[in-house]
């Protein structure tokens, strides 16, 4: 209508009129045009807005807002799935990192909730030689991948690999490929990969869209991950946090409490959200619920336990995600026991017995100087066969045996804490990582199976010398166990 009256009106005092009617009628026409363009401008804006809303063309949530999400395996209950995802959505997280391909049911309710799905590919820890072959055989979860995404468009990212040896090129130009193959879809998604590699080592970062990092249990994650960056963009981290250990007792003061990842986190998502607040990474806590795993499955990472209820962390994490609360309180515990000086204890004594023997024996004496001094009365005195005190070199094994077996429980105990040894058992073939996973679970075990195992193999071998001396001449059991015995000093 404010239109119209002036139209109306230039019309009426369209006819001959004094010249400063004339230049109101000019000025009436003009303003009219020039709302008439302005109109236009903004419907062809409008129309354009409206071209590039398709999903396909559209950059992913994760350029437009913080994505903060966690790792997570869908159970395999529909409506347990469901009740996560919602629970998940409620923690304030904006995206979720899948350890395998979701259902309909499951993708669909994520686009309900607004969160962002990055499907991780069935290929971890494979060498870079056989990465093509890996991503080959897992082509057909791609296949179903493909459909999902172009229906659900809560699945934006897909990642290629977990744990691959991305430090060699021929694993680069497989990533390559199969990110080129998946960009070439009617809606295309983002490719990644998760890598523990510093990146000085890590060679693969331009094959993909982006590359995040594994640095569950890294002492500094975020200075690692600023390394990352002064590198190559953009990377985020794939899984963050630490281990619980099951029968940790609870408590700051105790190691690998439930208390002590909560504090974990804590510190690690304050420095990663706060100091960086302009740059934040894309940020995924691992893991929403403890697993079954048989590399290391003393290591439980989840939020929750397996049975359900919520570790402090869990706290921790909504804090942070939904911006209530960046402090949290814990209880100190009590301090814990000071750790028996078992294996000291067991070292000395073996120490000692073999200073007692070699006090008592006249036969050890003699032999550790011809052995070390004069080994050619060494030989004489084996080959002679006489006065070899069997009791004395049997000992003497079992010393070897125990020193084996008070090595491999240190050795499995050091294991139990370092940071890679859950990468490097994942590399392994399973029937190894079970046997590795076990030993390094129970100490005790893997040391009394290193001592046995060396008996056993020592047993074997000294067998197969008298075995063999025996075809060409007279040789006693005694002097088999001298040439096992004496060379393993």
């Amino acid at each position: 209508m404010g239109l119209y009256v002036p139209v109306a009106t230039l019309s009426v005092y369209a006819v001959p009129s004094p010249p400063a009617s004339r230049m109101r009628s000019f000025s009436a026409r003009l303003g009219v045009l020039l709302v008439l363009l302005a109109l236009g401008a903004h419907s062809r804006a409008a129309l354009g807005a409206g071209r590039s809303a398709d999903p396909a063309a559209a950059p992913p949530a994760s350029a437009e807002s913080p994505v903060r999400g966690v790792v997570w395996t869908p159970p395999a209950s529909p409506d347990s799935a469901l009740h996560e995802l919602a629970r998940i959505d409620r923690l304030g997280a904006t995206a979720v990192r899948l350890t395998r391909l979701p259902s309909d049911t499951v993708a669909a309710r994520a686009a309900a909730l607004d969160l962002a799905l990055y499907v991780d590919l069935p290929v971890r820890y494979v060498p870079a030689a056989r990465l093509g072959d890996a991503l080959q055989a897992a082509a057909p979860s791609l296949a179903r991948l493909r459909p999902l995404a172009r229906r659900h468009a809560s699945i934006t990212h897909v990642g290629l690999a977990h744990g691959a040896a991305t430090t060699a090129p021929d694993a680069c130009a497989a990533l390559r490929r199969w990110t080129a193959r998946v960009h070439g879809w009617t809606r295309p998604l983002r490719t990644y990969y998760v890598t523990p590699f510093p990146p000085g080592a890590d060679r693969c970062a331009p094959s993909v869209d982006r590359v995040l990092l594994d640095v569950r249990g890294h002492p500094a994650p975020a200075e690692h991950w600023r390394d990352w960056r002064s590198q190559t963009t953009p990377v985020g981290i794939g899984a963050v946090g630490t281990w619980v250990w099951p029968s940790a007792p609870s408590g700051l003061r105790s190691p690998h409490s439930p208390e002590r990842q909560a504090r974990y986190l804590e510190g690690t998502l304050s420095r990663l959200l706060d100091s960086t607040r302009a740059s934040s990474p894309v940020l995924f806590v691992s893991h929403w619920r403890d697993r079954t795993d048989r590399v290391l499955s003393t290591r439980r990472y989840g939020l929750h336990r397996a049975s359900g209820p919520p570790r402090p962390a869990a706290a921790v994490v909504r804090g942070f995600y939904t911006g209530t609360q960046r402090v949290f309180a814990f209880p100190a515990g009590s301090a814990p026991r000071t750790a028996p000086y078992v294996l000291l204890l067991l070292g000395w004594g073996l120490f000692g017995l073999l200073g007692a023997l070699y006090a008592r024996s006249l036969f050890v004496r003699q032999t550790v100087a011809r052995y070390f001094t004069a080994p050619g009365f060494y030989r004489d005195a084996l080959r002679d066969g006489t006065d070899l005190h069997p009791g004395a070199n049997a000992l003497l094994l079992g010393i070897v045996a125990g020193a084996l077996g008070i090595t491999g429980v240190r050795v499995a105990q050091m294991a139990g804490v370092h940071l890679a040894t859950e990468h490097v058992l994942a590399a392994l073939p399973p029937p190894v990582q079970g046997v590795l996973s076990s030993g390094i679970a129970q100490p005790a075990w893997a040391g009394l199976m290193l001592g046995g195992l060396a008996l056993v193999l020592l047993g074997i071998w000294g067998g197969t010398l008298v075995l063999m001396a025996r075809w060409r001449s007279s040789f006693a059991l005694a002097q088999g166990l001298v040439l096992v015995a004496w060379p393993c000093w």
